[in-house]
């Protein structure tokens, strides 16, 4: 349990120890596949399910100037069992190992499908060689109802180049 502070810890500490992310160029397909798991807190809620667990996978196409579509799958498991669909957009700042995302959150949490959320993230990547990295992160956003509160989740997952 203790190592997952240190993993953690070393990923945000990345970017002083120089670890840059390599360019889209080294992809040859332009792909990038996304694994990761979250937890948070989804604050401002009166129910008091404030608690957020998610998987979610994500493929996307890098472009020009490190930015990348993508469209997320997540499958929440607290405080509901959900699905959420996540078009969104990221951007690679070049030469740094910091990633920016932003994507809209539809899902059928607390029943009907609803847009949940603007999703805004930030998030750091070691890249280990040209096709596989790893990634934490912090999601947060804006609810677009008040049946949705403001999430805050942190994220670690993988990625995968092709």
């Amino acid at each position: 349990m203790r190592s997952i502070p240190a993993l953690a810890a070393a990923l945000l500490l990345a970017p002083a120890a120089g670890f840059a992310a390599t360019p889209a160029a080294d992809a040859p397909l332009g792909v990038v596949v996304t694994g990761s798991v979250a937890g948070g807190g989804e604050f401002g809620l009166s129910s008091g399910k404030s608690g957020v667990v998610e998987l979610e996978g994500a493929v996307g196409y890098e472009l020009a100037l490190g930015l990348r579509p993508e469209f997320g799958l997540a499958v929440g498991f607290e405080p509901d069992s959900n699905v959420a669909v996540r078009p969104g957009l990221r951007w690679s700042v070049p030469a740094l190992p910091l990633q920016l995302r932003m994507a809209l959150d539809a899902s059928n949490s607390r029943g009907g499908w609803k847009w949940r959320w603007f999703m805004l993230g930030a998030a750091t990547e070691l890249r280990f060689t040209s096709v596989f990295g790893l990634f934490v992160g912090v999601d947060t956003g804006i609810p677009f109802s008040n049946r949705s509160g403001v999430p805050l989740l942190i994220r670690g997952g993988a990625s995968f180049r092709l």
